[in-house]
């Protein structure tokens, strides 16, 4: 059982409470059909970061000297020190490092996003030394604000370099 709307459209009620439009020959109209959502599962949240609290950044240990350098933690953090203190002064001697990890040469550093610039001129520009007339300085790899990004960029150079 079907009834017209009085509006005077081309609208017809049926019996189930859809609406069947029928198109008129020269109108442009489009039917549209539209389908239930089919859920795939919940989500629970969503979240969206656009400035992470953290940098990171990958550092070694570059030397003067024949023999192979290897750091540890205690090395990293007065190498860093010294560095940040020469170029900032007090000021540089208070931006938090955490020390992520220490192998042979290379070491991963993290710290406050805002402070990544100032910590990558300050041991770019340092060069130190100790009682054997031994200089070091700081290459850095890489650096930036997701940890991910750069450790894939690092496994990258393996690829060609064996």
């Amino acid at each position: 059982m079907a009834a017209r709307k009085d509006d005077g459209s081309d609208q017809i009620m049926t019996d189930i409470n859809t609406v069947v439009i029928k198109p008129n020959i020269g109108s442009a109209h489009r039917m549209e059909r539209t389908h239930p959502k089919i859920s795939k599962g919940h989500e629970l949240s969503t979240r969206t970061i656009k400035a992470p609290a953290w940098s990171y950044a990958c550092l070694e240990l570059e030397s003067d000297s024949l023999s192979k350098t290897t750091l540890d933690e205690l090395v990293v953090r007065s190498y860093l020190t010294a560095a940040l203190t020469q170029f900032l002064g007090l000021t540089g001697s208070a931006i938090s490092v955490d020390i992520l990890k220490v192998e042979e040469a290379e070491c991963w550093i993290r710290v406050p996003r805002q402070d990544l610039s100032a910590v990558i001129a300050a041991v770019g520009g340092w060069i130190g030394g100790n009682n054997k007339d031994e200089l070091f300085s700081w290459r850095v790899i890489g650096s930036g604000d997701w940890l991910g990004h750069l450790v894939g960029k690092k496994g990258i150079e393996k690829v060609w370099t064996g």
